[in-house]
């Protein structure tokens, strides 16, 4: 068999809807997959492409890795062969849990965590003062004092600061130089007992060096620890503390500081912990703090996460279930959780602890810098410094600004030789790709999917990799046109590296900047599944199968108009011609509920807006990338609808309201979420005709006299459905180090009923026959049924005629998804 040297060669695919596919893709190139919707593109771009070079990647790992990885399956294809290393970027609805935010996603963040671990300067939360070194004796005083306070107080010296590993060794050290006890993870271990805690777990330990009480109008008293645990299982009275001449509160301070490295710990009866520290305490205060490490401006870590919040930024308030079985005390309390959290009290928002919010950087000689937006407590004003809080409220922009904007000199500027071109080169690709205007903390959770790729677009433009294949699906989704330029110089830049590109795109511009055209056709669904035509724009165009190309070919010929005729808005001419009201509205109420009023939308950077909508109207909402367009309609609108039609939930934490949502009887987001994760999920089942169709084999002859029921003919009823596969169809095998494997059921070939249920039969076929059904199939065989038949027609007007009626929703892609969603409420299925 002849193959390209220098192309990925794929031969007899026939994953999905693929049909025997053979095609050439060329390397380092930049090469556009289209086609129409459910022509196979995603399933040979990801199913295909990227599964296949994920499963050699974790094929070259040793079984014991590969045990702890989730493996995606071996496609369904003869031969791939030039395959380089992959990449996926997809719009996925899950981009990572709710600490995830534009910085971390990038990894700026990783390296602003650095500058400030490294080069900041510490102030004492409380009185805003920079730390400074003290003396020994000054530390004496401040545990003297402490003691007179909370009584006998021991010693602690750290040794290791969240670290993972067994840490046998340290109580072998420990019990050599004649340490009786340590104290990990707040609990206390005698190093003559046997010492090992878990491996994959971050661990704190503590050498004890002796304890010491208050003395009565004198210095302090050190005091002897018996049997190491039992004075900590025990209640210990004063009379039984045990005098040390030997040794005195000078000598533990300073055994102490030489075995934790200049760092102490101070810890009572109770349990409570202090730093002290001869390198770093307040002035005032003398509060003592440890030596700054980058997990201390994590808040993933709970070393620097915020106590209260615990690095969420926000209090959750959770189901209240004390309140009884009340549904409307439990939907109020569920709606508080999911929508209306509130702002964390201590740190708001900044996710840190107050000491990681107190840290301050400079270079001493930057100014005019840009101010942080929506900055809340209190700012750094010596010399413009910043916090990492400050930072994180800044636009990419503007940190851009700030970054380059840094003159580091002497020791500082060998320390930051490094870290600096890291932050600007990232800022600089999260700008390219047309991100500017994004906060660098705001959470990735409520960005678009486009967005959420082009970030891990920017993060692998910083990664400086070559060789690589990027798979990309629909990159310039919701970017305007003012910004697709840069985006497709950044896919140019990545290609120019050395990597090669291959683009799941339907837009125009995209393809035009192509080296290489895939259309895939000629139909969607069975209909599809084959190489239509390859190779440039112009050869495209040129093809006469190719409906993108004719597409194309009419575009460049066709022209438009430079203004079109805008529809008035009648007020008062909506609300009458709703079918499904009960009753006319009147003149002066019909008037007032035609529109939709938001006032005060001002959440991320919409400024306080007022903002009116036509009912009964199609509304587009446009506007450059990053103007607010999503932040306005789904953060604002939706949410504060919802609230106006249930007047009983309590107010956003938006701040916006709505005037005019009483005219309405509900309200849906329509997004590109999965309908289903199961194989229990199909459209028939999604959409609810399914239903029907049960309970018109329930009604035939053979299903009464058998006496069978609607529920028989369920695949989710243990009555009908097939015993070994459980109304899945297919049975899954699990594999020891390797990717569980699925396989057709041998007792119900995949039919997923009992031998029983598929005896009975409506107008010649079986329930799992109509299951097996296309739409467009479907909308004949049931013509003679309206009840069915609507919501076919529906699918079928949408595009979805290709669809088999029990086609497993994982299966389905994110825009098949959206349109079974869009018809279920066109239809009413959902209210």
């Amino acid at each position: 068999m002849d193959l390209p040297a220098h192309a990925i060669a794929i031969r007899g695919a026939r994953e999905h809807n693929l049909k025997n596919v053979s095609v050439d893709i060329p390397h380092g190139q930049f090469v556009v997959i289209t086609g129409v919707s459910g022509s196979g593109k995603s399933t040979l771009a990801f199913d295909l492409l990227f599964a296949e070079g994920q499963r050699r990647f974790l094929d070259s790992m040793s079984a014991y890795v590969r045990q702890f990885v989730e493996q995606l399956a071996r496609p369904d294809v003869d031969l791939i062969a030039g395959l380089p290393p992959t990449v996926s970027i997809e719009q996925n609805t899950s981009r990572g849990g709710g600490k995830s935010t534009v910085a971390t996603v990038t990894e700026v963040y990783h390296f602003i965590r650095l500058l400030f671990a490294r080069l900041g300067t510490q102030y004492c939360p409380d009185c805003h003062l920079p730390v400074e070194a003290q003396t020994r004796d000054e530390m004496r005083a401040t545990l003297e004092a402490a003691a007179r306070e909370r009584g006998e107080l021991t010693l602690l010296a750290p040794v290791v600061r969240n670290r993972k590993g067994f840490h046998s060794e340290i109580a072998d050290w420990a019990r050599k130089h004649g340490y009786s006890e340590l104290r990990a993870d707040g609990r206390w271990f005698d190093t003559a007992q046997p010492f090992r805690l878990d491996r994959f777990k971050e661990h704190d330990i503590e050498v004890v060096i002796g304890s010491f009480v208050a003395g009565p109008g004198g210095p302090a008293k050190v005091t002897e620890r018996t049997s190491t645990l039992g004075r900590r299982n025990k209640k210990t009275s004063a009379d039984e503390t045990i005098s040390a001449p030997a040794r005195g509160l000078r000598e533990l301070i300073e055994q102490a500081l030489e075995v934790g490295h200049g760092v102490a710990f101070a810890s009572d009866r109770r349990g409570v912990v202090t730093i002290h520290s001869t390198d770093r305490a307040c002035p005032k205060c003398r509060r003592s703090f440890g030596p700054l490490d980058p997990k201390d401006f994590s808040y993933n870590s709970s070393q620097g996460w915020c106590p209260k919040c615990r690095g969420f930024g926000e209090l959750f308030h959770l189901p209240d279930v004390e309140r009884g079985a009340n549904s409307d005390a439990i939907e109020e309390s569920w709606w508080r959780w999911a929508n209306d959290r509130e702002e964390c009290p201590d740190c708001h928002g900044a996710r840190l602890k107050p000491e990681a919010r107190a840290v301050r950087f400079s270079d001493r000689t930057v100014v005019d810098r840009p101010s942080p937006r929506g900055k809340r407590g209190t700012t750094s004003s010596a010399q413009n410094a910043v916090t990492v809080d400050d930072v994180s409220r800044y636009s990419v922009n503007e940190a851009l600004e700030w970054a380059e904007s840094l003159r580091l000199t002497g020791r500082a500027a060998e320390i930051g030789r490094d870290i600096v071109p890291e932050i600007r080169e990232r800022l600089r690709f999260l700008k390219q790709v047309g991100l500017g205007y994004l906060q660098l903390g705001r959470s990735v959770i409520t960005l678009s999917g486009g967005e959420a790729q082009r970030i891990r677009l920017a993060a692998q433009l910083g990664s400086n990799l070559s060789g690589v294949l990027y798979i990309l699906d629909e990159p310039t989704i919701g970017l305007h046109s003012r910004d697709n330029a840069r985006l497709l110089e950044c896919l140019k830049a990545l290609r120019d590296r050395g990597n090669s590109l291959v683009v799941v795109e339907h837009d125009e511009e995209t393809m035009r900047h192509a080296d290489f055209v895939l259309d895939l056709g000629p139909g969607a669904g069975v209909n599809g599944g084959q190489v239509v035509a390859t190779g440039t724009i112009p050869e495209l165009m040129r093809h006469p199968g190719s409906i993108t190309g004719q597409y194309l070919r009419e575009l460049a010929t066709k022209t438009y108009p430079t203004r079109g005729q805008r529809r008035p808005v009648a007020p008062g001419d909506v609300a009458s011609k709703r079918s499904h009201r009960k009753s006319a509205l009147g003149s002066s109420a019909s008037a007032k509920s035609s529109w939709l009023t938001i006032h005060h939308a001002a959440l991320h950077n919409l400024k306080d807006l007022t903002v009116r909508f036509p009912l009964g109207r199609f509304v587009v909402v446009t506007g450059v990338s990053g103007s607010g367009k999503s932040t306005l309609v789904k953060n604002c609108l939706f949410p504060a609808v919802e609230e106006g039609i249930k007047r009983t939930r309590p107010p956003s934490r938006t701040g916006c309201w709505v005037e005019g949502a009483e005219s309405l009887a509900a309200v849906h987001e329509v997004d590109q979420s999965p309908i289903g994760r199961t194989p229990r999920s199909t459209p028939a089942t999604y959409v609810g005709f399914f239903d029907t169709i049960r309970q018109l084999f329930a009604q035939s002859p053979e299903a009464k006299l058998r006496g069978y029921g609607p529920g028989r003919f369920s695949f989710n009823s243990a009555q009908g459905r097939c015993p070994d596969c459980e109304g899945k169809g297919v049975i899954e095998i699990e594999m020891n180090f390797l990717p569980p494997t699925q396989v057709k059921c041998g007792r119900c070939g995949g039919k997923r009923f009992n031998p029983e249920t598929l005896d009975v039969t409506w107008q010649g076929k079986s329930v799992a026959d109509i299951l097996d059904l296309s739409v467009a199939e479907a909308v004949e065989f049931f013509s003679a049924h309206r009840r069915l038949v609507r919501p076919l027609e529906a699918l079928r007007d949408t595009g979805l005629d290709y669809l088999r009626l029990g086609q497993t929703s994982p299966t389905l892609s994110g825009g098949e998804a959206q349109r079974i969603k869009l018809v279920t409420h066109l239809l009413g299925g959902l209210t």
